[in-house]
């Protein structure tokens, strides 16, 4: 004789999961700050909502919680007009000694000697931006400034080239400025 197998508290096919794991948030990376769309307005505010952007060949897809109804905005790839993506500015203040000193100073990029760094203020970069033009809508969006490189390269790979256009805001290295400083004698020493 065989007996069914069944599983305790598995009623009708539900999952064992818990109740706090089905209602778990999706992790947000981005921030639509400002929305525009000609055709028509809308009369819920979108704007300053967490969302995410996913970059396919076919288009652009920014899905968030701007609505109950409203949860995504689809962007076709040929109705695209232009991609601004505007890194933010860099700040390196490293102290002597430090990890992110030794490598910075044998040529080391910073891009890859950030994360070597002993103290969060060491290595700072403010918001990336990115400003999407098409022919219906223009929308503006920030995420962290580490997000810059992988951004630029995801968009590249997708075929969106030809209308990026990429603005980098200056980059202050503060171990420059003191390798600079030349001594010099005063007469008032002497």
């Amino acid at each position: 004789m065989s007996r069914l197998l069944q599983l305790r508290g598995n009623d009708k096919g539900k999952s064992r999961k818990s109740s706090t794991a089905e209602k778990k948030k999706p992790k947000f990376s981005y921030r639509l700050i400002d929305f525009k769309n000609s055709l028509y307005s809308t009369d819920h505010l979108i704007g300053n909502t967490k969302c995410n952007l996913d970059i396919y060949e076919a288009g652009l897809l920014i899905n968030g919680d701007f609505s109950e109804t409203y949860t995504a905005i689809s962007l076709l790839s040929n109705e695209l007009e232009s991609i601004t993506l505007i890194r933010g500015k860099e700040t390196i203040n490293t102290f002597y000694l430090s990890p992110m000193h030794i490598l910075t100073k044998l040529g080391v990029s910073s891009h890859i000697s950030r994360h070597f760094r002993f103290h969060p203020t060491e290595y700072k970069i403010s918001e990336t931006r990115i400003i999407i033009k098409a022919r219906e809508h223009h929308m503006e969006l920030i995420t962290s400034g580490y997000r810059f490189e992988r951004l630029e390269q995801s968009l590249k790979n997708k075929g969106y080239g030809l209308i990026l256009k990429v603005i980098r805001k200056p980059s202050h290295n503060y171990i420059e400025y003191g390798s600079n400083i030349t001594l010099t004698k005063r007469p008032f020493l002497e």
